[in-house]
Order: C-alpha cells, then structure tokens, then sequence
C-alpha cells in the first residue's frame, strides 16, 4: 500500500532565507523607483521638524520664565543666539540695542540637549532686537513688533503671530549642504563648522536666509531636495509668546499691578499743579486734558517697578480735569457704581484681532488713534472730552485662550 504523503514544516533557517528574499526584493524595487531615497528624507525632515518644534518650545517656555530666571526684569524676553558654537548666548551684548542678531541656537542656554536635524547638522536662530535680552529693547508689551518677514518657497508672503505678521524669533534647520557649501568641522565646538558664526553663514543657511539683517529681514522656507534652498524654518510671533503668559495663573494681577502702580503715581502727581498743564493736552471746549501716561522717571517710579512702568506705559491713556475738581465720571462695571474723579486712567487692554472692530497698532498714526486701545464710547468720549469712561477697574484674562480685549478703567478720586 502506497503510504499517504507527509506535510513537513519549513525550517527556520529556510524561513529566514525566504523573508530576507522578499526583503531584498522589496528593496530592490523601492532602489529602482528612488523610493528608498524618499523615504530616508522624508524620515531626515521629520527629524527636522521635530527638533525645531522642541526648540520653538523650549525658547517660547524662556520668554515666559524670564523673571524667574532672571529676578526684577520682567517677563518676554528672548536669549541671544550663540555665535562662538559653545551651545551657550553670547557673553555681553548681542548687536546694538533694537537690531536683529543671528547665530546657532544656544541649546546650553535653553536647557536642551544637543539638538540635530535630520542631517545632524545644528540648529541656526536669529532674535528680533525688540524682544532679545541684551540689550533689552526699551518697550517690550504684547504690541512689540517683529522684525523677520517670512517667505514659502515660492515667494508668497506666510504670517506670524502679531500686529504687524512680521516673527521675532526664527529657527532654522540647515538641512544637507548644497552645491558650493563647504562644511569642515574645526573642532572649535560641539557642532559641525568653527568658533565664528559669521564664517560659518553661508556654509549652512541658504537662500539668502540671514544674508542680510536689515529690518525686515526675510527669511524663505526652503524645500528638501531643492537645489537652491533646502533650510526648514519655525517661527514665533509676539502674539505665541504672550498667549502663553496670558496662561500663566499670575498673569492677570501682574497687569493689574502695573495699573495700580501706575494709578498711585498719577494720583500723587496730580497734586502737583504744573503736570496737567506740562503732560497733557486739553480738548478744545472740554473740561478734561488728555494723554499718554508719563514715563517712570516723571511719576518717581524707581527699580524693578520703572522698568516695567514704561515697558507698558504705551497702552494707558489718562483723561484728566483741568481744574483739579472731580469731574469726570467712571462707572464701574463690576460694581454698577458710578464714581466723580479728578481723573480716569484707561488700560486698552489686547488688541481685538479680527473681524470689523479689529485693532492694529503697527504705525505712528495707528499708535496714536485712541480707538486702536479703546472701545465704543471710551474711545469716542477720550477724542471728544466727555468725562465719562466705564469698565472693571482691574485687569482680567477671563479666558485664558482668547486676549483680554476689555477697557480698563481705574478711578483717581
């Protein structure tokens, strides 16, 4: 009798042997499509993208730390870059005060590993001078422009996150050396190139990124595989920065302080019968002179609190008896009451960023039109001199996401 056949089971080996035939297969077919090719950079540039967003991060956390870090100076500001391939700022100043300045990212300074793109080159970065911390800008609020315009790789025009859509800081991932670029590793430092970040520029950026620094400086998102510009940007606008201090549990009575600061000042130098006539300008037919608040140096703020006084001085608005009498009338939104004041001082709050009420306040002229701060009948009752504003006396981030747009209105009895 015939003995039925057998079913005998591969053997391992024999199993391996096939898997890693259909492996070579496999790759084989992906060599002859340049899909391998793909794949490796598609995996390189999400590296990219990757560090980028944990520097993006780790340089928006700093800004909003900064006073804890460093004590009396206020919140906002922005490290200078490395530009001796340490991994740390620049000791001293970085550039003149309000100019741009460009290098590596200062990884060390951020508390950050050692970041790489995805073609292990370092990082670049390139700080606005109006929100860098040395020298600090004279006015640093949530209204400091940018200095970074932003390009695609066609040209179009990308935006940023503020007033005038212009970045304040920009993050760049150098991605592969192109035609004409020359990468020696000195040794000089940790990452690829010498000690000296201006020898280096051209080496690594590309495209005309960081070429010239001439406010706005432009920077252009590149393309892998482009032969002309391969550089991967991220940016942070001023609007990213404090969006996430408005997060902060003590952000609103920070503000508020400033404003009852500020209103204790007023109030002591109203008593003097020269600073109405000195500071202020009165509106025709109206029993009120108005103006911007004073800077620190005239109301006797000294220290820590001058600092911050004209950092933020820009956004109140003072309208003011001429007579010294309590004229003008201040109704509090809070209480429902209505008070007479020898003065009202008015914090515009946010700017409202969209839709028909939208406020800009980019330019000189924008700067000075009441209604870019001010809202309905407070802004008109500031231009006309009708001594009557209403708003909560105090500042409030009633919703952490969205910007505080509302008046605030503080009595001086």
């Amino acid at each position: 009798m015939r003995r039925p056949p057998t079913n005998h089971p591969v053997s391992g080996h024999a199993l391996l042997a096939v898997l890693l035939l259909v492996a070579l297969l496999s790759t084989a077919g992906l060599l002859a499509n340049g899909e391998l090719r793909t794949l490796a950079e598609a995996r390189a540039q999400a590296r990219s993208v990757e560090v980028l967003s944990q520097a993006r991060e780790a340089l928006i956390g700093y800004a909003i730390s900064y006073a804890e870090r460093h004590p009396g100076e206020g919140y906002g500001y922005l490290p200078c870059p490395d530009a001796g391939n340490s991994g740390s700022s620049a000791l001293g100043a970085c550039g003149a005060r309000n100019a741009p300045s460009l290098g590596r990212l200062p990884w060390r300074t951020l508390a950050l590993p050692e970041l790489r793109d995805g073609w292990h080159e370092c990082l670049w970065y390139a700080v606005a001078g109006s929100i860098k911390n040395n020298p600090k800008p004279a006015v640093l609020n949530w209204d400091s422009p940018g200095q970074f315009a932003l390009l695609d790789s066609t040209g179009r025009r990308l935006s940023a996150a503020g007033p005038d859509e212009l970045a304040v800081a920009v993050i760049i991932a150098p991605g592969p050396a192109l035609a004409g670029q020359i990468r020696t590793n000195t040794g000089a430092g940790p990452c690829p190139g010498s000690a000296s970040t201006s020898d280096d520029l051209s080496a690594f950026l590309d495209g005309g990124n960081g070429s010239s620094l001439v406010v706005p400086a432009t920077f252009r998102q590149g393309m892998t595989g482009d032969t002309a510009s391969n550089d991967v940007l991220a940016w942070i606008g001023i609007d990213d920065i404090h969006d996430a201090l408005r997060r902060r549990s003590d952000h609103a009575d920070r503000i508020a302080r400033i404003g009852s600061d500020a209103a204790a000042a007023l109030d002591a130098a109203l008593a003097d019968a020269d600073f109405i006539a000195t500071h202020l300008a009165p509106v025709a037919g109206a029993p009120v002179a108005t103006g911007l608040l004073p800077s620190a140096a005239v109301l006797g703020l000294a220290g820590e609190d001058a600092a911050v006084h004209d950092n933020w001085r820009d956004q109140f608005r003072i309208a003011a008896c001429i007579d010294g009498s309590p004229c003008v009338s201040v109704h509090d939104t809070d209480d429902g009451a209505t008070r007479l004041c020898r003065a009202a001082l008015l914090l515009g709050g946010e700017r409202i960023r969209e839709g028909p009420e939208r406020q800009q306040r980019t330019t000189t002229a924008e700067r000075a039109d009441p209604a870019q701060y001010l809202e309905g009948d407070n802004a008109h009752n500031y231009t006309a001199g009708i001594p009557w504003f209403a708003g909560a006396p105090l500042f409030r981030a009633g919703n952490p996401s969205r910007p505080a747009t509302q008046d605030v209105v503080r009595c001086i009895p």
